[in-house]
């Protein structure tokens, strides 16, 4: 069993169905699986990379995205209430936004040469996941939204509200930390003319809003220093 990062373990508590919010809870503290060929090395899920060389790729850049994506998904539902009178299962996509990717910590591994772990070159940690919520007996719902996170471009598409949200409020955090995470090395290279290989994204916002406000000027002045 392992500590849960406090904002992780707060969102897990909003959910209000207590059969869920214990699967969700036991996933995060105990995410071992079986396979035929062992145990497989874990990273601790808030040191874990949101992705190689797209969004959040660094280390807690895997507990920024959960943390975003669960609370986008959060005010969409709310949205959906107060604006379009409609009650959505927020706990549905509370749980997805925050189980969808918590399987990168085994398929991920920063010392290979392709960024991808031994077992992250046969599997997917959308593939891991979604099995695992089934031998866990999650809500078929809930491993619906899992399943129809990446929209198109995943094996199936949501068809459910809940399952529709879910998607993007994946889809919105990580276009945005993405495209923050260029202009930003962007700006870098522009300014001293080598891009540089890891940024965070509050790292990437400080360098765009030193830009946005003091110019190039500031922008020289920062660099240096970071």
């Amino acid at each position: 069993m392992v500590e849960l990062n406090e904002e992780l373990l707060k969102l897990i508590n909003m959910i209000n169905d207590e059969k869920l919010r214990i699967l969700v809870l036991e996933l995060f503290k105990n995410p071992s699986f079986k396979l035929p060929e062992g145990g497989f090395a874990t990273t601790v899920f808030e040191d874990g990379l949101g992705s190689i060389g797209f969004h959040h790729s660094y280390k807690g850049g895997l507990l920024e995205h959960t943390v975003s994506c669960s609370k986008i998904g959060l005010a969409i539902c709310q949205i959906v209430e107060e604006v379009y009178g409609s009650k959505v299962n927020s706990d549905w996509v509370l749980a997805a936004t925050l189980i969808h990717d918590v399987y990168k910590i085994v398929v991920y591994d920063e010392k290979s040469p392709t960024g991808l772990s031994r077992l992250g070159e046969k599997i997917d940690h959308h593939t891991l996941v979604v099995s695992e919520l089934i031998r866990r007996g999650f809500p078929l719902e809930v491993i619906h939204a899992v399943l129809a996170i990446h929209g198109q471009y995943g094996p199936i598409t949501p068809k459910t509200v809940e399952a529709l949200i879910a998607h993007l409020a994946d889809q919105v955090d990580s276009t945005l930390c993405d495209r923050i995470l260029k202009a930003a090395k962007n700006l870098v290279k522009i300014t001293i003319g080598e891009e540089p290989k890891t940024l965070t994204v509050k790292e990437s916002l400080s360098i765009i809003l030193v830009k946005q406000k003091g110019g190039w000027d500031a922008l020289r002045e920062l660099l240096p220093k970071t």
